[in-house]
């Protein structure tokens, strides 16, 4: 019924998964593939292409934002925190 408050939650819920990726990348220290990133995004059950896509989405929104970079190594695409 509150546009407006479903649209500030979305938003919130999209900042809280961009941060967790961040953190993620950090903790790891190391570039990290798309599915391995997705594991810290979603539950176990909750993996698949789905989970996959949506984490590839939200590390390509922080690369082009300047905030990750992405390498391709063997076929896959991995991030890591820009410096």
């Amino acid at each position: 019924e509150n546009v407006g408050e479903r649209v500030d939650q979305i938003k919130n819920h999209h900042d809280e998964r961009l941060q967790r990726l961040r953190d993620t990348s950090t903790e790891l220290g190391r570039p990290a593939t798309v599915m391995e990133m997705a594991k810290h995004l979603f539950s176990a059950r909750a993996q698949g292409p789905m989970a996959d896509s949506e984490t590839y989405a939200h590390l390509e929104h922080l690369r082009i934002r300047g905030e990750m970079e992405m390498t391709e190594r063997n076929g896959a695409f991995e991030y890591v925190l820009a410096d």
